[in-house]
């Protein structure tokens, strides 16, 4: 048998083999044309022409043979398919002649598959069918699948849903048995030497239909003016089995996924709902959060621990409002209302100065009727109730951070560097520019965003710099050593306080319970955390794309009415806008106007003649069309229509 030395030395032999022979590893990257590329190491990438790009499939691992055209352009030949993911897809059924076949829902691939008459279980012209890969297209150029369900038609109730839990592959069962007598009896033998704060006027406040509540609080004043403040935490790394079946499948959903009409819970209701849930008058488990606040909203000292509760009330977001504004001065939790409402705003007060608060993007709610159909989109509106819950979970979380590193690593954060390396010439150019004496060498660093934003300058500007700054910041990320946030200000952050909803705080919270109890902690390596990114990934992709759908059928019952709107994105061809109202999005195309635009890519505005379009502009418009195939909603400027409508009855008057 090989040693690992002899086997190493083979591998690196045949990887320089292949290089000197021109051959690489690499990934297929599809397009919206035929063609595509093969992304090798380094970024490097080769061209594959639209005859190579029909022998594999976006995704797929190859060996390519490199070489030049006359152009001097990389051109890529695929030798060897060496792996490829792809194994099921989601797509429409479609006849053509004598040929059956599914037009894929993927990105990059441009080309119908064939399905062999055996494995079309019945499915008719337009279905929404769920797929699998028959045959991979490398030896013969004619990829084969069957059909695994048929989804359902257009105007199915649910179909929107239906669908995206297909595509994203988050409609598999939780195969996994809960065991409630278990439950219980693990809730009651560790309430026995758990800290105890069952006495203490735990409240939780959250949406009056929520059912799995996994917070609760609790503040009181401290001599020295300031405040103690208690988050207590559900607990339900106490009741899941890491590597359990119910564990393994909370981590493929990787949270739980709250669609227009159902939500996907991440555990099992019963226990989500009841054992973990914080609820009034029942002993729950938890870990606890207790800070010391100073009078002008510092957190002076913090400590975590495993605890027992007893929330003494289940409040919604409306009751708590109606205290906090004086609408309700009898209630019986007044008093600690006040007082957390007190601490809160202070805990506030000082993160706007030493860190970084911005603006929230406006949520919206969609109303549907017993068809599953969008009736009305409401715009979400916060009030005090949702500032006290915020805050005080914030500072919980930032707790958490600081304790894992110092106690925990590797660990879990989330990471944001602050703005993308390939644009930090673009922001320094800008602020250099338009504010003369802010120090754009600061941009370089993650505080930069802070500075920035918090900048006399920037805030006065008539430009809209924060909007464009914005544009040009990195992805956040999960991070195994602290790093910092930059889009909050601080030096490190996780989160902790959802360990019902999300597999990132369930994590955080095995991490922290094995430093306390000196056990062995949760393996946090690189792969695991690829893993929980594609997962939450998978998750916003699908309720997005489930809301964008049905924002398209509704869109199309506010055709030609004049909308209000807010331009959110621009491009060479035109731009985004926001409908304020319902949060709908649409494109506006300036190519089609007889009025020439420069596109200013520095400052992403559009000037014209007669017309300038920048970010955050309010424009009004109209929805002209709704393409239900590319979900994708067409717009058009009232003002440039209406001018429009007046050369043309002009010129009409002049020719009669």
């Amino acid at each position: 048998m090989l040693n690992s030395d002899v086997l190493s030395q083979l591998k690196q032999f045949k990887q320089d083999l292949r290089e000197a022979n021109n051959r690489f590893e690499g990934i297929v990257k599809g397009s919206p044309g035929r063609f595509g590329f093969v992304t090798m190491e380094e970024g490097r990438e080769a061209f594959l022409n639209p005859d190579e790009m029909q022998r594999v499939f976006p995704g797929d691992k190859v060996l390519a043979e490199v070489s030049q055209d006359e152009k001097g352009r990389d051109v890529a030949k695929v030798v060897e398919c060496l792996d490829s993911e792809l194994k099921y897809f989601v797509g429409r059924y479609l006849v053509r002649g004598n040929g059956h076949f599914v037009d894929p829902d993927l990105n990059g691939l441009s080309r119908w598959i064939f399905i062999p008459p055996k494995k079309r279980k019945q499915a008719e012209v337009g279905d929404y069918i769920l797929c699998r890969v028959l045959q991979h297209p490398f030896k013969e150029g004619k990829p084969q699948a069957e059909v695994v369900k048929i989804i359902g038609k257009d105007g199915q109730p649910g179909l929107p849903v239906d669908y995206m839990l297909a595509k994203f592959n988050l409609n598999a069962k939780n195969p996994a048995r809960f065991d409630e007598k278990r439950a219980q009896k693990i809730l009651e033998e560790q309430a026995k030497s758990r800290v105890d704060y069952r006495e203490l006027p735990f409240l939780t406040i959250d949406a009056a239909t929520t059912q799995d509540m996994d917070d609760a609080l609790h503040a009181a004043a401290a001599e020295n003016g300031g405040w103690t403040l208690q988050v207590a935490i559900a607990d339900p790394a106490s009741l899941v089995e890491e590597g359990g079946d119910i564990d393994k499948y909370a981590r493929r959903l990787g949270a739980t996924h709250y669609f227009p009409d159902r939500i996907v819970p991440m555990l099992p209701p019963r226990l989500a709902n009841h054992y973990c849930s914080l609820l009034a008058g029942e002993d729950r488990l938890v870990l606890m959060c207790t800070m010391q606040i100073s009078a002008d909203g510092n957190i002076e000292s913090s400590r975590i621990e495993e605890a027992v509760i007893k929330s003494k009330a289940k409040l919604s977001y409306e009751d708590v409002a109606s205290v906090l504004d004086g609408k309700e001065s009898s209630h019986e939790f007044s008093d600690q209302l006040s007082t957390l409402k007190a601490v809160t705003d202070a805990l506030r007060q000082r993160r706007q100065q030493d860190c970084l608060i911005t603006p929230d993007r406006p949520e919206y709610r969609l109303i549907l009727d017993d068809n599953k159909k969008v009736t009305d989109i409401a715009l979400k509106v916060s009030n005090a109730a949702h500032g006290v819950v915020e805050e005080a979970m914030v500072a919980a979380n930032r707790c958490a951070a600081a304790y894992l590193a110092e106690h925990c690593k590797p660990a879990l954060y989330m990471a944001h560097s602050g703005f993308r390396e390939e644009r930090i010439e673009q922001i320094q150019q800008i602020m250099s520019e338009q504010c003369p004496g802010f120090d754009a060498s600061v941009l370089t660093q993650w505080q930069g965003l802070k500075t920035l934003m918090q900048s006399e300058e920037v805030q006065k500007s008539e430009l809209p710099l924060a909007a464009i700054a914005s544009r040009l910041l990195a992805r956040g990320t999960l991070s195994r050593t602290p790093a910092p946030h930059a889009g909050m200000g601080l030096e490190s952050y996780t989160t902790f306080t959802s360990p019902i909803r999300k597999y990132l705080d369930l994590t955080v919270h095995r991490l922290i319970k094995a430093s306390l109890n000196s056990g062995k902690s949760p393996s946090i390596n690189e792969r695991m955390v690829e893993r929980l990114q594609e997962a939450q990934r998978n998750g916003r992709n699908a309720v997005n794309g489930a809301e964008n759908w049905l924002k398209c059928e509704f869109a199309q019952t506010l055709t030609g009415k004049p909308l209000q709107g807010t331009v959110q994105h621009t491009n060479g061809a035109g731009f985004q806008v926001r409908l304020n109202d319902t949060g709908i999005e649409g494109l506006i195309n300036l190519g089609e106007l007889k009025e020439k635009f420069r596109f200013d890519g520095t400052y992403f505005q559009h000037i014209g003649d007669k017309h300038q379009y920048r970010l955050e502009q309010p424009v009004e418009v109209v929805i002209t069309q709704v393409d239900m195939d590319k979900k994708q909603i067409t717009m058009a400027l009232t003002e440039v229509q209406s001018e429009a409508e007046s050369t043309a009855s002009q010129t009409a008057e002049q020719n009669a």
